[in-house]
């Protein structure tokens, strides 16, 4: 004999609940985390670069070229050079002054955020025939202008 107060069992079925609040969370965070920055950057025609095949993520970048002609921080001009090289007297300061005024003034132009000096960034764009001495100077005066940190551009494979 059956009682009338117990209830019979119904088959447990897939509990749809907590899997969809688990991908509300993943896609909250997705949509929290993506970061669709357009980034300006236009390459000179005097310039052609290295190629690599490494992938990074592209990050906001103070431009720097360097061409046979001369030395641009954002396409504006700064210095001359002569077949890739600099004046002498330019290597011998180990500094160029006229990039390190450029430099520190786009540096107080950026939002550098809570990271500060870890993020202030130079792009450099320099020819692939360019010398190592020539590129070590621009590198050195964009440390002294407060740039710790380089990008040097290059061609996809």
């Amino acid at each position: 004999m059956s009682s009338r107060f117990i209830k019979k069992k119904k088959p447990r079925g897939l509990m749809l609940t907590s899997l969809l609040d688990m991908f509300t969370i993943i896609l909250i965070f997705l949509i929290v985390s993506f970061e669709a920055e357009d980034q300006e950057f236009r390459l000179d025609p005097d310039v052609t670069l290295p190629e690599s095949s490494a992938r990074s993520i592209f990050k906001p970048a103070v431009n720097v070229t360097i061409n046979p002609t001369q030395l641009l921080v954002e396409e504006r001009p700064i210095a001359t050079l002569d077949n890739g090289r600099f004046s002498d007297e330019l290597y011998e300061l180990n500094n160029i002054e006229a990039l390190v005024d450029a430099l520190t003034e786009e540096r107080e132009g950026l939002d550098l955020g809570p990271g500060g000096e870890d993020e202030a960034i130079v792009m450099v764009q320099a020819d692939k025939e360019m010398d190592y001495e020539t590129l070590y100077l621009v590198m050195r005066s964009s440390s002294v202008a407060g740039f710790a940190r380089y990008r040097l551009a290059i061609m996809k494979q």
